[in-house]
């Protein structure tokens, strides 16, 4: 019961903050790691408790946060590439993907040295065939990443961010969509590979959509510029961990 109550609490925490900045998998993967599950189980509990992102998606679409056009664009090559990343975590060793994981998380500094005005106010981006093209190859990759390492929710955020000009609420509810596809594909497979806790998941799952709807009903109050702030010292918490710990 206690680890019940434990994974529940502090997902609703997590997903308060990584609704809007990302990264709420460097502490949830860590804690069932933690908890005794190996790294598969760990990420593919995560990846079923992700699940409550359906409830922030709906309360981000009342705001009109959300970009649908865009969002579902990419949401299927996303999810794509996350079917192929799910099929490795069945297949390579648990250690690797320990080592995976924090490699992922290191590598999440550069978005320390972000442009100034980037996600505070949107940009006009004129979305040409090819510019398409190439935000469908960068999903499809981060698909591959994310199926795999369960913790490159930052890493998507270049995409959205620098490479189509949204601000960070927009970034934060769009994403959602490429999440979502995300999760489906990987349950495809996690799912008959009865690598899942349902126990862990399903309390996670009721926590992460109670912080996920908290975090977007206060989003607009809290702006652009404070979620940039949160989403800077998130990379940086991130970046410590690893390096110390």
């Amino acid at each position: 019961m206690f680890d019940i109550f434990f994974v529940f609490f502090l997902t609703l925490v997590v997903r308060i903050w990584s609704t809007l900045v990302g990264g709420g998998g460097s502490i949830t993967i860590p804690a069932l790691l933690f908890l005794g599950l190996p790294a598969d189980q760990a990420i593919a509990t995560n990846r079923l408790s992700a699940l409550s992102n359906i409830v922030s998606i709906l309360k981000f679409h009342k705001q009109k946060q959300v970009v649908w056009g865009l969002g579902l664009f990419l949401a299927v090559f996303a999810g794509s590439g996350a079917a192929f990343g799910s099929y490795l975590v069945v297949s390579v060793d648990s250690d690797i993907l320990e080592k995976g994981i924090g490699v992922i998380l290191l590598l999440s500094l550069p978005m320390l040295v972000l442009s100034r005005n980037m996600g505070v106010k949107e940009k006009a981006i004129k979305l040409t065939k090819i510019k398409n093209a190439g935000g469908a190859i960068l999903m499809l990759a981060l698909g591959i990443l994310g199926g795999f390492f369960s913790s490159t929710g930052i890493w998507f955020s270049y995409v959205y961010l620098i490479y189509y000009g949204l601000t960070f609420i927009q970034t934060a509810a769009t994403r959602k969509l490429a999440g979502l596809a995300m999760v489906s594909t990987s349950l495809a497979i996690f799912i008959p590979a009865g690598i899942i806790d349902w126990t862990l998941g399903l309390s996670m799952m009721v926590g992460g959509g109670i912080g996920g709807w908290v975090s977007a009903h206060y989003a607009q109050k809290l702006g652009n510029i404070w979620i940039k702030y949160l989403f800077s010292i998130m990379v940086f918490a991130s970046a410590v961990k690893i390096l110390i710990f």
